[in-house]
């Protein structure tokens, strides 16, 4: 380091030196004292000036911005730079402010799975270049895996212990195509797979796989950023467990928790929309109420826990009778109401008597004694009409009267309409 500090400053004189000999030159031709015996040393002296100033000159800035350095670092090895920010910290912002953004705006009501898709396939995309994304959820209570796109729906499944993507499911850990941890049969499984994936991850909660995200095509400089990818799917396990527990949420916030079914007031807004797409459709609609009489004498006898009960199994049985797009809730206390799409009411009355029989057996389990209990079931059609959803359910719940007022289980707005026999409950047990 010496060595340089003597070079520069011995470049600084040269280059002094060469000045003052062109300063001279410059006299001796201002003066006009030069002889053609002189002409030639004089030329020579003026190279020599120029060659003096910038070869001092080089050597003294050449050497002197190392000194500079090597002062200030105390003659250690250069510092490195600290480097930006990197990629994963830029990615996870963006991604995070576009989820809250999807969330107050886009996150639908029902079924908001097949819209978190959508969303996690345009973030893969836009911030990574992924290609061809796919999300499977593992179904809760099976060993098999449906693409959110097609959750809740009638969509093919998949077995989530085979493949590739039922080793990532089953060991909870990540897939990366040519990575060398793998080892070769991790690798030859994934050759066997019906599509080919470049990297898959899964999504866990409580130590257990509940997703799985999939991507075909991933840019090589991505594959070999693994923060980048770690930050990722920490992100979209957390986004996945924000939208599950609004999920859960919002199923709370609807059901009663008795019966399991919708309250009143979500009934109302579910079926206000259901009727309306029925009528857009011109398809007929059956409204059903059903009626429970003799909750009060349990109530009045301390069965309390015994009611609880039958509330809870009439919901699950009125609930296996219909099908997804029907629309069930706990009307009131001891009512329950039913809308039944794309049927007439003759179709209706004979899956209405089916609830009521099997309503009434298990009523009739904790009936005797001095506790009469019994099931009675209005059923009202829309025919060719469009009724209102109010009048639907007035006219529904007086059919509950009328078979109260004839002594049978069940009464419909057909002709002939009451049938079945009469109910355990007598005349006026009220719930």
């Amino acid at each position: 380091m010496r060595r340089r500090e003597t070079l520069a400053d011995a470049g600084l004189w040269l280059a002094v030196g060469g000045l003052l000999l062109l300063a001279g030159h410059h006299l001796l031709v201002v003066y006009r004292w030069h002889f053609s015996a002189d002409s030639l040393l004089l030329l020579a002296g003026a190279l020599a000036g120029y060659a003096l100033t910038a070869g001092g000159m080089c050597l003294s800035l050449g050497c002197r911005p190392r000194r500079a350095a090597a002062a200030a670092g105390g003659g250690a090895a250069p510092v490195r730079t600290v480097p930006a920010p990197g990629s994963e910290n830029d990615a996870a912002r963006r991604m995070t402010e576009t989820f809250l953004a999807w969330c107050e705006a886009d996150l639908p009501e029902t079924n908001p799975w097949s819209a978190f898709d959508q969303l996690t396939r345009e973030l893969l995309t836009e911030q990574l270049g992924a290609g061809r994304v796919r999300c499977f959820a593992l179904l809760p209570g099976s060993q098999q895996l449906q693409s959110l796109a097609q959750h809740e729906a009638s969509g093919e499944t998949r077995s989530a212990r085979a493949g590739i993507l039922g080793h990532v499911a089953t060991t909870g850990r990540e897939f990366l195509a040519g990575d060398p941890t793998h080892g070769q049969l991790v690798e030859q499984l994934a050759r066997e797979a019906d599509e080919p994936w470049e990297w898959i991850f899964p999504l866990r909660q409580d130590d257990r796989t509940v997703a799985l995200v999939a991507v075909g095509r991933l840019p090589s400089s991505t594959a070999l950023h693994r923060p980048l990818r770690q930050t990722l799917s920490v992100l979209l396990t957390l986004f996945w467990r924000h939208v599950a527990a609004l999920e859960r949420l919002r199923i709370a916030e609807r059901t009663d928790k008795a019966s399991g079914l919708l309250t009143r007031a979500d009934f109302f807004d579910r079926a206000a929309r259901a009727l309306a797409e029925s009528y857009a459709e011109n398809e007929p609609v059956v409204v059903v109420a059903v009626t429970v009489e003799g909750l009060r004498h349990l109530d009045d006898a301390g069965r309390w826990s015994e009611r609880d009960a039958l509330v809870e199994t009439i919901g699950h049985l009125i609930k296996r009778r219909i099908r997804t797009d029907d629309v069930i809730g706990r009307f009131s206390d001891d009512r329950f109401v039913v809308l039944l799409r794309r049927l007439d009411s003759g179709l209706g009355r004979l899956i209405a008597a089916k609830i009521q029989d099997t309503a009434q057996q298990q009523v009739a389990r904790l009936g005797g004694g001095a506790t009469p209990l019994g099931v009675r079931v209005g059923v009202v059609g829309s025919g060719f009409a469009r009724r209102s959803l109010e009048a639907l359910l007035a006219a529904a719940l007086d059919a509950v009267e009328q078979a109260r007022r004839q002594n049978v289980g069940l009464f419909c707005d057909l002709p002939g309409g009451a049938a079945g026999e009469a109910c355990q409950a007598v005349h006026g047990a009220g719930g």
